[in-house]
């Protein structure tokens, strides 16, 4: 049985997501750019790394990260507005909060079919998703990722809880 190495700095680095999370998120933003603002997950790579076979700590980071879209949706002052946490797994890596214009926006967002980029729909996965979805006003897309680039094919899992 393999031991799992032990991953320092954890509570200083939630507390320094949550506090990002909270500046980031304190107002709604103003500026779009191609029809969405993004903010990308503020953790460096090989702590992310060191965590991919640790779900606890896993689960921990998304729940900072979903701390922010809970306040911007109290924030927004247009329903049409779609708030979103975009799950990069299993790495969490290019996790990322977005807020789209509107629905029609964040369609355009999740169709990805070029040779470069695809994004297969799949079912979802009730147990995971229960763990990380407690509302039930938040929709949860679930998708098979496939980046090529000249060197390397990239494959992952990538969710979007839309609220």
């Amino acid at each position: 049985m393999r031991r799992r190495a032990k991953v320092r700095g954890v509570r200083r680095r939630l507390k320094r997501l949550r506090m990002y999370v909270d500046e980031q998120t304190h107002s709604f933003p103003t500026t779009f750019h191609d029809g969405y603002w993004h903010n990308k997950i503020p953790i460096d790579q090989p702590f992310l790394l060191s965590v991919q076979e640790n779900s606890r700590i896993q689960y921990a980071v998304i729940e900072a990260m979903m701390e922010g879209p809970s306040r911007l949706v109290r924030l927004r002052e247009e329903e049409r507005n779609r708030v979103v946490v975009l799950l990069d797994l299993p790495t969490i890596w290019q996790s990322e909060l977005l807020v789209f214009e509107n629905d029609a926006r964040l369609k355009v967002f999740m169709k990805r079919d070029s040779p470069d980029q695809t994004w297969t729909p799949l079912p979802l996965d009730d147990v995971f998703q229960q763990k990380l979805v407690a509302s039930a006003d938040v929709e949860v897309h679930r998708f098979h990722e496939r980046i090529q680039d000249e060197d390397d094919i990239y494959t992952g899992e990538v969710w979007l809880l839309v609220q």
